[in-house]
């Protein structure tokens, strides 16, 4: 959506995995939320500070954006080549290099981090929750994330590219995407979009 991610140097962490998983294109979602749960477990354990989850992939520490996690795949009509997932965490940023709404852990904290070990927890953690959601499915991840949550609850709006959606965000399916409950009562299925908290 034409945004920017500010990277200096020695500052945060910036990486990308690429997975092979037997997943059908439609259940690409549940890597992004497989994803947010390990770097929220990983920053519990690091900094002993607690991280949430805004639906789909924003990480929020007291309402500020402290990551992001970008999915994108390379896929068949039937099959998911590989999956890139991109993670960028504001680690020992400064506040005065924060734009507004963002904040970084050394700010929450009020100490720096050891950027190298929360990337050695985030990389224990993606692989023991990916290696479980390989051998128990999906719904242990959803039961992890809802645990980390704050979208399912609130009303939102979500923006797509020409029209958007509002409604009260009532829960994930076992694919990882949002049930939306419009005002008509009709629940509708969202596997991306950019989701805006209302109230």
């Amino acid at each position: 959506m034409g945004r920017e991610w500010s990277s200096p140097k020695h500052k945060g962490i910036y990486v990308s995995l690429v997975l092979r998983p037997e997943l059908l294109p439609g259940q690409l979602p549940i890597l992004t939320l497989l994803a947010a749960v390990s770097v929220c477990e990983a920053i519990k354990e690091v900094s002993a500070v607690e991280a949430r989850i805004k639906w789909p992939n924003d990480i929020i520490i007291d309402n500020k954006k402290i990551g992001g996690i970008l999915t994108e795949l390379s896929a068949e009509a039937d099959e998911v080549r590989f999956v890139v997932i991109g993670i960028g965490l504001n680690v020992n940023n400064d506040k005065k290099s924060l734009v507004p709404g963002a904040t970084s852990l050394k700010e929450e904290k009020g100490e720096p981090v050891s950027r190298i070990a929360l990337l050695q927890e985030m990389f224990a953690r993606i692989e023991a929750n990916y290696l479980s959601f390989q051998q128990k499915g999906a719904g242990v991840i959803t039961d992890k994330w809802r645990q980390h949550n704050i979208t399912v609850g609130r009303r939102v709006r979500v923006a797509f590219h020409r029209h958007h959606l509002e409604g009260q965000a009532v829960d994930i399916d076992s694919d990882g995407a949002l049930l939306v409950r419009k005002d008509s009562g009709i629940i509708q299925k969202v596997t991306a979009g950019d989701v805006v908290h209302c109230r």
